[in-house]
């Protein structure tokens, strides 16, 4: 039984071969036997810091055997070191492979240390498991948000302050007073709300904190919390429930690198937002504005990438999906004699497969077309103004053409639902992330400009330019934020990625 549990574990590690997997599963359970069961105990015990459920490691039977005169037990001590590499591995990698999350989440499994690294940082850390388990956490700036996020509404779980809130009968509104407004304010001031006084009016400081929920549901904001609605299941939902949606947020956050760069870019994919930090300025830099990202049944993915070159007045070339499920049927749905008409209108060309043959539009049956064969044609829209991709295309080094870009549905930023498009990220400030990324060339904001398509414009060549210096984009889809202005949010899971991790065991 103990060669098959080490021969698991070593799978579980990620070495391949039972003989093999055994041998090298041996060499860190040597480094980490050093460990004393106290000190691994008590580590184990306190992971719930970090997002992870204590009992998976310091289990109910080993503290059975604890707690009778066991913390000399040889078979004790072998299953705690066991335990504790498991937890290494887990808060290092995360507990579920993100290769198994499907087609949304396109990150690689990381690797972990080698058995001489692990003795390394265990000395480095005085041979203690508590130093040692939290210098393998992870440290990017998202993550110790949602670790304080966990910690705060831990405090109000554990405090019996995050009850339920009581039934609303009636329609609140600005200027109302009710008796259920003290319990849905006080829950507003633990969310973090500026909500000063706990009492029974709704007042200025209520409504535009539930203009703020309300806009994070989604819809547009009318400053109401009605009977069983949207807004109040929303203030209602338990600290339990609250406090899984950050734990699988933080795992999450384990898939990507312990440590971001100094410079990167981060969009929260569920609630279409986007930061840039860049640390070597003095002060420290930032830009965050919102987005427009994948719709559930077209999803952005969760993925790590980087910007190597803007494109100004780029082509789009229409993707197949867009193609089989949008543009052939708007096509379609013409008569003959539109059909140039309306490829004329919006700048459409079409291409032969090598596009190296313009097409006449009109010369293609459509109607007979089949559009699952592969495609023998494409469709590609001139660069102007109000070309899909707008005036700029921020180009990453991924397969997958996923990419961010300008739009000619500008106004769809000030709209809450922004679970729009195809896969790739729509931004709001594109000129300004363009002036950003292309500091230290010739391509100044005022140079940007002058050289993007203006409206009525239409152009046949598009102008790629390098960045002095990529910048990593990191994409993950984290229901739950705390914001720099100190303010718990939460989004739906409209991927479904949590009921995904929990049926892979994340918690």
């Amino acid at each position: 039984m103990k060669r098959l549990r080490l021969i698991v574990l070593g799978v579980f590690l990620g070495f391949c071969g039972a003989g093999h997997a055994q041998s090298k599963v041996a060499e860190y359970l040597a480094v980490i036997d050093a460990l004393d069961i106290e000190d691994l105990r008590t580590t184990m015990l306190q992971t719930s810091d970090q997002g992870l459920n204590p009992k998976s490691y310091w289990t109910d039977d080993m503290e059975w055997t604890y707690l009778r005169g066991g913390a000399w037990s040889p078979a004790l001590k072998a299953q705690a070191n066991q335990n504790y590499l498991r937890l290494l591995q887990d808060i290092s990698l995360g507990v579920v492979n993100p290769e198994l999350m499907g087609t949304d989440v396109k990150l690689p499994r990381k690797t972990f240390v080698t058995a001489k690294q692990l003795n390394v940082l265990l000395l480095t850390h005085g041979t203690r498991a508590g130093p040692l388990f939290e210098s393998f956490a992870p440290q990017s700036a998202p993550y110790l948000a949602l670790k304080e996020s966990l910690k705060r509404i831990s405090s109000y779980c554990s405090q019996g302050e995050w009850g339920p809130l009581p039934a609303v009968k009636k329609v609140l509104k600005l200027g109302v007073k009710n008796n259920a407004l003290p319990g849905i304010k006080n829950r507003l001031r633990q969310l973090g709300y500026n909500v000063p006084s706990v009492d029974d009016l709704f007042d200025g400081q209520t409504f535009a904190a539930i203009n703020d929920i309300q806009w994070m549901l989604r819809f547009k904001p009318d400053g109401v919390i009605s009977p069983n609605g949207k807004t109040w299941k929303y203030l209602n939902v338990s600290c339990q429930d609250r406090m899984r949606q950050v734990r699988l947020d933080m795992e999450k956050m384990r898939w990507f690198p312990q440590a971001f760069e100094d410079r990167y870019i981060f969009i929260n994919l569920a609630m279409s937002y986007f930061s840039l930090v860049d640390k070597s300025k003095d002060p420290l830099y930032t830009m965050s504005f919102r987005t427009i990202n994948g719709r559930p049944t077209r999803k952005s993915p969760t993925m790590k990438d980087k910007i190597v070159y803007i494109i100004i007045n780029p082509f789009w070339v229409v993707p197949p999906t867009i193609f089989r499920e949008d543009k052939l049927e708007d096509i379609r749905n013409l008569m003959p004699w539109e059909i140039s008409y309306y490829f004329d209108s919006h700048n459409y060309e079409v291409w032969n497969k090598s596009f190296t043959r313009r097409i006449d539009p009109s010369t293609i049956d459509w109607w007979r077309m089949d559009p699952n064969a592969d495609a023998q044609i494409f469709i590609r829209q001139r660069p102007h103004y109000m070309n899909a991709l707008g005036v700029l295309k921020f180009m990453m080094t991924n397969s997958y053409a996923i990419y961010l870009h300008d739009t000619n549905q500008r106004d769809l930023f000030m709209e809450p639902q922004r679970l729009l498009s195809s896969g790739c990220v729509r931004v709001e400030r594109p000129l300004d992330l363009a002036e950003y990324l292309l500091q230290g060339t010739p391509w100044t904001r005022d140079v940007i400009e002058k050289n993007t398509a203006k409206p009525g414009e239409v152009l046949d060549r598009e102008t790629r330019v390098l960045l002095k210096q990529p910048i990593p984009v990191y994409m993950a889809f984290l229901t739950s934020q705390l914001s720099s202005d100190g303010v718990l949010r939460f989004a739906d899971d409209s991927y479904n990625q949590g009921y995904r991790l929990l049926q892979r065991g994340a918690w």
